[in-house]
């Protein structure tokens, strides 16, 4: 018999990592995560245009799910620690995701 696969979210940008409770949840955060990201640095880039900036200058941060390569018990340690402040993207305490 296998082991179940364990989920993370990989923050591609800042390079974070993060375990998640399952790979539904973590799907849906990383699909809330990057429609926030997304509008964000939509609004930035249009803001440093308007300045006379370049916008190619702002980076771009996306969340992707992934197998957890680390052990059991160090995913659980990141789920406790760690998935709740993801967990907000999704379902947010006064409807507003997380800056």
């Amino acid at each position: 018999m296998s082991d179940p696969k364990l989920w993370m979210l990989h923050i591609q940008g800042p390079d974070d990592i993060v375990a998640a409770p399952s790979k539904e949840q973590a799907d849906r955060v990383a699909e809330a995560f990057n429609a926030f990201h997304g509008e964000y640095a939509n609004k930035r880039r249009a803001e440093i245009a308007a300045s006379g900036g370049d916008p190619d200058n702002w980076p771009n941060v996306t969340a992707v799910v992934v197998e957890w390569a680390g052990g059991p018990s160090e995913h659980a340690e990141s789920v406790t620690n760690y998935w709740p402040d993801y967990a907000a993207y999704f379902a947010p305490s006064d409807g507003n995701c997380p800056a």
